[in-house]
């Protein structure tokens, strides 16, 4: 038994390694159609290639992340159609037209100061409009007043006053706003809070020595009686700085009275007194020259006396 079972499996061992021989080798030439055992052997090759599962190579996609940045966008108040929505009473500062501010002023000077604005609202300012005293010092003005003209929207308008400097010697701002035609009262600039205004500064000027006014004045200007008659004169002499003025009066038919000296200390004012006897009858003026230092006449004054 033994002995049959080698001889069996002799022969087939002989076959498979003859077939193992003719397997295809790497980078082998292709068989030759001649060789029908080579060509079977390499298609059981190809078939069993195809069964096997294809390697795959998984390469992972490469990813970038970046922090994400927000952008704030801040939408100014529209209408339904989209435009920007206007308010019916507002305005804008456009120029000091006069006054600029720190204008120097002198104690009791009067002054037209005259503000430009521009109407950028969407109402007219009509007449009825007002500009009215806001705070600080109304500098002698009134506490309101009317627009000069009537002002569309878009257009530019000249607004004037009236003012004095106060006799105080110091810095003085006044602010003013606009009011509409119902009495609202309103600003200027986008939210309609913002004044405008003037400033100044009042100063003592440093004028030269020189008498600027003379008032004179009577007891009795116009007398009717028996005479001789004496009339009580007074001179107000107002000097803008100190100096000594020498004057004397004089009247409309040639008489004068003597030269009379008056020491000013400061600029200001002095009063003087005379008197002047008329033994007859006198329908004329009665006046006061400065010798020094105008070497003027100033306004004189009317002076009747009637002797019966």
């Amino acid at each position: 038994m033994t002995k049959r079972r080698l001889f069996t499996l002799l022969p087939l061992l002989i076959l498979l390694l003859l077939t193992a021989c003719n397997l295809p080798r790497p980078n082998a030439a292709t068989e030759t159609p001649g060789d029908p055992i080579g060509t079977a052997a390499a298609q059981t090759v190809a078939a069993l290639s195809t069964l096997l599962p294809p390697k795959v190579t998984i390469t992972p996609a490469v990813t970038h992340t970046s922090t994400p940045q927000a952008t704030l966008t801040t939408q100014p108040q529209t209408t339904s159609d989209g435009t920007p929505a206007a308010r019916c009473d507002a305005g804008e500062f456009v120029s000091d037209v006069t006054i600029p501010d720190g204008t120097s002023m002198t104690p009791g000077q009067a002054f037209t100061k005259t503000w430009r604005l521009k109407n950028t609202g969407s109402c007219t300012w009509t007449t009825s409009y007002r500009v009215v005293f806001d705070s600080g010092v109304s500098l002698g003005a009134p506490a309101s007043f009317n627009l000069p003209t009537s002002v569309p929207p878009d257009a530019i308008v000249d607004i004037s006053v009236q003012m004095i400097a106060p006799s105080e010697v110091k810095d003085y701002t006044s602010n003013w706003k606009l009011q509409n035609a119902s009495g609202v009262t309103f600003g200027l600039g986008e939210d309609g809070t913002k004044s405008f205004w003037v400033k100044i500064k009042v100063e003592t000027a440093n004028l030269p020595f020189a008498v600027t006014k003379v008032v004179i004045g009577a007891d009795n200007a116009a007398f009717s009686g028996a005479c001789p008659h004496t009339t009580a004169l007074n001179a107000a002499i107002t000097a803008a700085a100190a100096g000594r003025v020498t004057y004397f009066w004089e009247r409309s038919d040639g008489t004068k009275g003597a030269m009379q000296e008056l020491v000013f200390n400061s600029s200001g004012t002095q009063t003087i007194n005379t008197s002047w006897q008329f033994g007859s009858s006198f329908d004329g003026t009665v006046t006061i020259y400065v010798d020094n230092p105008n070497h003027q006449y100033f306004q004189n004054l009317s002076v009747k006396v009637t002797c019966t």
